[in-house]
């Protein structure tokens, strides 16, 4: 039988741990905006995790705006318009 002390510990460990995930969650798994420059559907991305280079079907000029992207499109997060991506370079 196990002693009062070890579940204590163990239960000590598991809740650290617990907060830990909830931790992670919360704060590392947040999408990191990507930045992007586009000029007559050519666009260059910083911090994309997804592409450094793409064209789009969108002729939006963009300077600096954050973008969330995704595999076959990205997002412009201050206006909510998705742009398709029909070539990538990363």
């Amino acid at each position: 039988m196990m002693s009062i002390n070890l579940i204590k510990k163990i239960l000590n460990l598991m809740n650290k741990f617990f907060i830990l995930i909830i931790l992670n969650i919360l704060f590392f798994s947040k999408v990191i905006a990507a930045i992007a420059n586009c000029a007559n559907g050519e666009c260059e991305f910083i911090n994309s995790y997804h592409y450094k280079y793409a064209k789009t079907y969108c002729s939006q000029n963009l300077s600096f705006e954050e973008v969330e992207t995704e595999l076959s499109y990205f997002t412009i997060l201050k206006t909510g318009q998705k742009c398709e991506v029909f070539e990538i370079t990363e």
